[in-house]
């Protein structure tokens, strides 16, 4: 299970006069550290699909990240679930939110994809969550999900996240 505050835990760690190199740093590390995280509980389905640090930004603000398909990620068409897409987009959307508001307990409160093209078995899907807007209870993100084989859109998502009042890290 991705576990999110080791890598916030280390955010605030940056001095607020850190250079913007190093807060790209950070940022990097952290994200890597949560891909590959553990947690106590049990593997959840964002868990279990593959997934890897591409690209990331703290000053733009994105997260890219690509995921290898795996036979069982197919549908009876034999091409990615849109189930499966829409996971993919809502982890990288959740871990742009979860970074830039440290708030843990942050939730997709709207997830609409458009779905424009399947992914094969094969091939890489890459997706590219944007922060829009960050506010003190909502977060807006874009994110775009790619084929990796020929850059052709797969699908084109706008996700809305609810940021309640947290005490800590509970």
């Amino acid at each position: 299970m991705m576990d999110y505050r080791k890598f916030i835990e280390e955010k605030r760690k940056l001095s607020p006069d850190a250079s913007l190199r190093e807060r790209q740093e950070n940022m990097k590390q952290g994200l890597e550290l949560v891909l590959k995280s553990e947690g106590e509980q049990k593997p959840r389905i964002h868990d279990m699909m593959k997934k890897t640090l591409i690209a990331c930004s703290e000053e733009e603000a994105f997260v890219t990240l690509a995921y290898e398909l795996e036979e069982w990620e197919l549908n009876p068409n034999g091409v990615m679930h849109g189930g499966l897409i829409g996971t993919a987009i809502d982890t990288a959307c959740g871990m742009v939110v979860r970074y830039f508001s440290e708030n843990l307990q942050a939730s997709t409160v709207s997830l609409n994809v458009d779905y424009l093209r399947p992914v094969f078995m094969g091939d890489r899907l890459v997706v590219t969550a944007k922060l829009v807007r960050l506010g003190g209870h909502v977060a807006n993100l874009t994110a775009q999900a790619k084929r990796e084989s020929d850059q052709k859109m797969a699908a084109l998502a706008s996700a809305v996240f609810y940021l309640p009042k947290q005490t800590g890290f509970d």
